[in-house]
């Protein structure tokens, strides 16, 4: 059965209209997956190599500081110990067809586990609208 997006926010009168088959169920830009993983600054290379090698075109990268399982540490420096609460990561963000949503999260999934604390998350999104701003094309036409 086709997925809703935000089927929570239509209208009653919308929602007959779809049950009815008048209108369809997939509203726009559901085939278009945001994929968000936080990984370790290391392994950055080897997933980049392998999301290109299944056909990844792009990403968008950040360095990030943040804390999950692992609390931080602490770290001596000049012989005193010091906590650090936020650990070092690297942000990906990777917009896909949905079609490819789930290879690209198994592919950074084996690639980014060291299987230690704080290999990272992955959390996959619906894009509503996705636009190439140099030639206008939308949607799966745009990434």
């Amino acid at each position: 059965m086709p997925r809703l997006s935000s089927f929570h926010t239509l209208s009653p009168v919308l929602l007959q209209l779809q049950h009815a088959g008048l209108i369809p169920l997939q509203t726009k830009g559901t085939k278009v997956k945001l994929i968000i993983a936080t990984i370790k600054p290391f392994k950055l290379e080897e997933v980049r190599e392998a999301l290109t090698d299944i056909g990844v075109r792009g990403m968008m990268v950040t360095e990030i500081k943040g804390f999950g399982s692992q609390s931080g540490h602490t770290e001596i420096y000049r012989g005193a110990e010091y906590a650090v609460n936020f650990v070092p990561k690297v942000k990906l963000e990777i917009v896909v067809n949905d079609a490819m949503a789930d290879q690209v999260v198994d592919t950074i999934t084996t690639t980014a586990k060291t299987g230690k604390i704080g290999d990272g998350k992955i959390f996959v999104l619906d894009v509503s609208q996705a636009v190439r701003v140099r030639t206008g094309e939308t949607n799966e036409d745009a990434v």
